[in-house]
């Protein structure tokens, strides 16, 4: 669908959905009365559908240096943050 072009994709989902619009992986209304906006959703999530290799990366690398804060910012992101987690992101304040 892409040409014959490798396609790489990046992003994380325990983010904060798209400002304007939707995801990519959200539902799309109905085929009657589509606006240009709404084909456009429709595109993007059948690109999104094409996809069919999937790489997780699980090994924290940038903060490697740093693995007690590193587990911190990962129960951040997962939000199962401890008080022992908070008090040292308010002791890097």
């Amino acid at each position: 669908p892409f040409g014959g072009v490798a396609v790489v994709c990046a992003g994380d989902f325990c983010q904060y959905p798209p400002v304007a619009g939707s995801a990519l992986y959200s539902l799309v209304s109905s085929y009657a009365n589509q606006t240009e906006q709404e084909i456009l959703k429709r595109l993007g999530r059948l690109s999104w559908k094409t996809v069919n290799t999937v790489v997780t990366l699980s090994k924290q690398q940038r903060m490697k240096s740093d693995p007690e804060f590193g587990a911190a910012m990962q129960c951040l992101r997962t939000q199962e943050c401890t008080y022992e987690d908070v008090d040292l992101f308010n002791s890097r304040v």
